[in-house]
């Protein structure tokens, strides 16, 4: 009897733990600085721009896993990039639309939270402005995705927290057919940005 008493109290204590686990719901905007370039095969040398046209609407799911480890988190959205690269004084730049899916550990402490990102997104290429005025031609690819990491820290200031974050973008997606100037000589295009940004969520 007083261990199924026992089983009866540990059953209905861990199921108080469930319900009671950690949740947090921040919805937030977000602005940033895009150190955009190329990576190529072969490497043509791609010189990297810098564009500040990159806006976020942002949702954070904080959770507590299996009721007791409070450090995991999930983030989406949608955002607007404006991307690019340079190459023989001919500069490109590309208006991106994209949705995160993003896993975001946090650790928490005083009124803080150091961030860790991982996660993948996918996205399609809008729009194209060249030097000389072209846009896409039918050998441009517009579908974007790729991966995602980075980090950064959070400052808790109720309900307000404002994140600062570097994140790492490297697109899987070709920027157009490996054909497009050779039948023979193939060259493979994989835009990249490193985002710095800043995002002001509050808290629902």
């Amino acid at each position: 009897m007083k261990n199924l008493i026992f089983a009866l109290l540990f059953l209905l204590s861990f199921n108080t733990v469930l319900e009671a686990q950690y949740r947090e719901h921040l919805v937030g905007i977000r602005t940033g600085i895009n150190i955009s370039g190329m990576d190529s095969r072969p490497d043509l040398e791609y010189e990297s721009i810098t564009t500040t046209k990159n806006y976020s609407f942002v949702y954070t799911y904080y959770h507590g896993l299996w009721g007791m480890i409070n450090n995991f988190g999930f983030q989406t959205g949608i955002s607007t990039i404006e991307q690019g690269f340079k190459r023989d004084d001919q500069e490109t730049r590309f208006q991106v639309i994209q949705i995160p899916i993003v896993s975001q550990f946090h650790i928490d402490f005083w009124r803080m939270r150091f961030l860790i990102n991982a996660g993948c997104f996918g996205g399609y290429r809008s729009s194209k402005t060249t030097s000389d005025g072209s846009g896409f031609d039918e050998h441009d690819r517009r579908v974007d995705y790729g991966f995602i990491f980075g980090s950064g820290l959070a400052f808790i200031v109720k309900p307000i927290e404002i994140h600062l974050e570097g994140n790492y973008h490297y697109s899987l997606s070709y920027s157009f057919d490996p054909k497009k100037f050779s039948q023979t000589d193939y060259l493979f295009t994989y835009p990249k940005q490193l985002i710095f940004s800043v995002t002001v969520n509050v808290k629902l």
